[in-house]
């Protein structure tokens, strides 16, 4: 019987939606993965001595996020595994054609010089024979084994050096590594900002099946990323690992690293034949590659999120906006749809500053982005023109949605009351004007004047009944 006790040992942390995070420019995993830096000395797996699992540990693993999400931008194929090895295949095979046709020749020669029988020749050349093959075999064996320590790290960072995110990259490092190692499927898991290992990709395995292997091998997981080694999960008193995998199988753990920090794991399942797998240097050195690589992405899409998303409210940018605004019209003329656009000013921000500060002042910024992000839809696009200006891209939505939009909008935006310390509160005010395509404009240009012009008019309209700080 398997001993059971409270203690967690791997825990899987459930991502914050972009809605209600107010950010829909950040892929959950992304956002988890990046603000887990500052957490990367600390212990990842919460393991005893004695390897016991707890009872309240559930067997699923939440990767809708991460698996079931599609990706942006193209995939480059991966099934098509280079071969390295093929010009010493080659070498090897006319080596043993030279061996081979020396030794047949040397039985005659044997015969005719020194008049030994055909049979003495033919059986001494025959262990010969034998002891070639084998120097033959362990020779190119040792050679192989350095060849794919030299080109395998390289192919890995070069395949996923030329991937588009993130997101990508980590689906794409197991089945570049399933491909080049023939296994029978792999799994990554990496450092979450609570500390301990979230499960990111998989290939060929069940999530029931990559969660046990986490969970089981807490223990073989804290020593593979403590001593940065590759550690196999073994049999013990405790947890059989023929309760948990088929006969002839094993599992390894990888640690992944990349330029300064341990990044995660890397399973790998295989059988045990698999001479790849019992050669610790390469699959090491793969771990480095795999991680320097997906940092590498990481970096990149750090920089794209700061091109496109706003620094204090954390929605999209002005840039990012008519690039998307451009879009969309492109997309509503050549399918014949509407799209609309919101346009809204926060009231009074500057009594506001004057009465409690810019800091309260941007924090009524973030929070109103924050609010149109949660009460818009997953298709809208929200994001700061400057100031105190947002605006909403309402894709496939005509002037009455529009117009029923930004009254649900305004209604639950200022509904909700604003803490601005020292037991003061107050109440957000928006004004909103609103135009759509092709009703009311047909280029971005006067659209957006059409927008501004209406919100400004609204607010004019409501400026006596604007809401002042309690």
């Amino acid at each position: 019987m398997m001993k059971l006790s409270t203690r967690t040992l791997v825990r899987h942390s459930h991502f914050i939606s972009p809605r209600e995070a107010g950010v829909r420019t950040l892929s959950p995993r992304l956002t988890a993965y990046r603000n887990a830096q500052a957490c990367h000395t600390s212990c990842l797996v919460k393991a005893t001595r004695t390897k016991q699992i707890a009872t309240s540990m559930s067997a699923q693993v939440d990767l809708r996020s991460a698996l079931d999400r599609p990706h942006d931008g193209p995939r480059p194929p991966l099934d098509a595994v280079p071969d390295h090895l093929r010009d010493l295949r080659s070498v090897k095979w006319w080596t043993r054609v030279l061996v081979y046709s020396a030794g047949a020749l040397l039985v005659p020669l044997d015969h005719l010089l020194w008049g030994v029988t055909w049979q003495q020749a033919a059986s001494v050349h025959l262990g010969g024979f034998a002891i070639a093959t084998l120097a033959i075999e362990l020779a190119f064996a040792q050679v192989f084994k350095l060849r794919k320590r030299n080109a395998y790290p390289g192919d890995v960072s070069l395949r996923l050096g030329i991937l588009p995110t993130f997101d990508v990259g980590c689906q794409a490092a197991v089945a570049i590594m399933d491909g080049l190692l023939g296994l029978r499927g792999s799994f990554l898991a990496l450092h979450n900002q609570s500390g301990f290992l979230t499960l990111m990709a998989l290939s060929g395995l069940s999530r029931v099946d990559a969660d046990r292997y986490l969970r089981l091998g807490a223990v073989s997981l804290q020593r593979a990323m403590s001593t940065e080694q590759v550690v196999a999960l073994r049999s013990d008193d405790d947890f059989p690992t023929e309760l948990i995998m088929p006969p002839g199988q094993h599992v390894m753990f990888v640690p992944v690293r990349s330029f300064q920090r341990m990044m995660g794991v890397l399973g790998m399942v295989a059988e045990r034949s698999n001479p790849d797998l019992r050669d610790p240097d390469l699959l090491t050195a793969l771990g480095y590659a795999v991680g320097r690589s997906l940092e590498s992405l990481r970096q990149r899409d750090d920089l794209r999120t700061m091109a496109a998303v706003d620094e204090l409210t954390r929605v999209y940018n002005r840039r990012y906006f008519f690039d998307q605004l451009d879009r969309e019209l492109a997309a509503a003329r050549r399918y014949s749809v509407p799209v609309s656009v919101l346009i809204l000013d926060l009231d009074g921000l500057k009594d506001l500053n004057d009465t409690f500060g810019h800091e309260t002042g941007d924090e009524a910024l973030r929070t109103l982005a924050q609010r149109l992000v949660r009460y818009s839809r997953a298709s809208d696009i929200v994001a700061r023109l400057g100031g105190d200006e947002f605006a909403v891209i309402l894709s496939r939505t005509d002037s009455p949605g529009a117009a029923q939009i930004a009254r649900r909008m305004q209604d639950s935006v200022e509904d909700e009351v604003l803490a601005a310390g020292k037991g003061s509160a107050f109440r957000i005010a928006v004004s909103f004007g609103f135009a759509s395509f092709p009703e009311d404009a047909d280029d971005a240009g006067e659209l957006l004047r059409q927008a501004d012009g209406r919100m400004y008019a609204a607010k004019a309209a409501r400026s006596g009944a604007r809401k002042r700080p309690k």
